[in-house]
């Protein structure tokens, strides 16, 4: 198998996980969003906050544990 082949593997198999990611990490707001604009329907979380709110949240939540390396207190779960 050669270089160039090699490298286009790895720049599609990046460009799919980057795809991948953005779309199950803002995925779960995006449906919730719709339903909730067409059906009305706009689940709540346990302690009554917004359940498409805290999954938009989510992922900024989840890039301030890993700067600081695990050291400061794990969101909460969406």
């Amino acid at each position: 198998m050669g270089f160039g082949t090699r490298l286009v593997r790895v720049i599609v198999s990046i460009v799919v996980l980057t795809g991948v990611t953005v779309v199950l990490g803002y995925g779960g707001w995006i449906v919730l969003s719709l339903t909730a604009t067409i059906g009305g329907y706009d689940p709540k979380t346990a302690d009554g906050e917004l359940l498409r709110e805290r999954l938009l949240e989510w992922p900024d939540r989840n890039r301030e544990v890993m700067r600081s390396n695990g050291r400061t207190s794990l969101p909460l779960r969406p």
